[in-house]
C-alpha cells in the first residue's frame, strides 16, 4: 500500500512555488509540461527534454513542450524567474508539474492542478501541509492509502 495526500490548491502558483522551495535539493529534479515557448526554460542550464524513469510525459496527444530540470536550492529562482507571468498554469501553459527526488515521486499536479489531480508522495511531511493549509495555499487535503502496483 501507498499512502499519498491529495491537496486541493486555491492559489496554484504558491503551491508550485512552495513545493518547489521544500523540496529542492541535489538530486531532485522538476518537469513541466505544457506550451512552454514563453517561458526561459528551454535555455536554463542542464535542461533536458526526454522522461526520465520517474518523470514522464502526461499528455501523449496532442504532444506538449516537455522539460526536466535538476531542482536545487540554487537554481529554483531561476526556475521562478523562467515562468512567473511569463505563463498560467491552464491549457494554454503549464499543464503538468512533476517533482521527484532520489528517484521517488514527491509532488505531482497534473490536468491544470484539478483537484482530483494534484498528489504529494510521503516525501512531503502532513506538517507542511498543514501550513500551506493554514496560509490558504490549499484549501484543504485528504490522506489516501492506494495498493501498490
Amino acid at each position: 500500500m501507498e499512502e499519498l495526500y491529495r491537496l486541493d490548491a486555491r492559489h496554484r502558483p504558491r503551491l508550485w512555488a512552495a513545493m518547489m522551495h521544500a523540496r529542492a535539493a541535489e538530486n531532485t529534479n522538476i518537469s513541466f509540461e505544457g506550451m512552454l515557448s514563453h517561458t526561459g526554460l528551454a535555455q536554463m542550464e542542464r535542461v533536458g527534454h526526454e522522461e526520465s524513469d520517474v518523470l514522464k510525459r502526461s499528455t501523449l496527444q496532442p504532444k506538449r513542450d516537455f522539460r526536466i530540470l535538476p531542482l536545487t536550492p540554487q537554481n529554483v529562482s531561476a526556475i521562478v524567474k523562467a515562468i512567473t507571468s511569463k505563463i498560467a498554469f491552464d491549457n494554454k501553459g503549464i499543464i503538468h508539474v512533476q517533482i521527484e527526488g532520489n528517484g521517488k515521486m514527491a509532488f505531482a499536479a497534473y490536468d491544470n492542478f484539478d483537484r482530483e489531480c494534484v498528489v504529494a508522495y510521503p516525501a512531503v511531511s502532513s506538517a507542511s501541509l498543514d501550513e500551506l493549509t493554514m496560509t490558504g495555499v490549499l484549501r484543504n487535503y485528504i490522506r489516501v492509502v492506494q495498493p501498490t502496483s
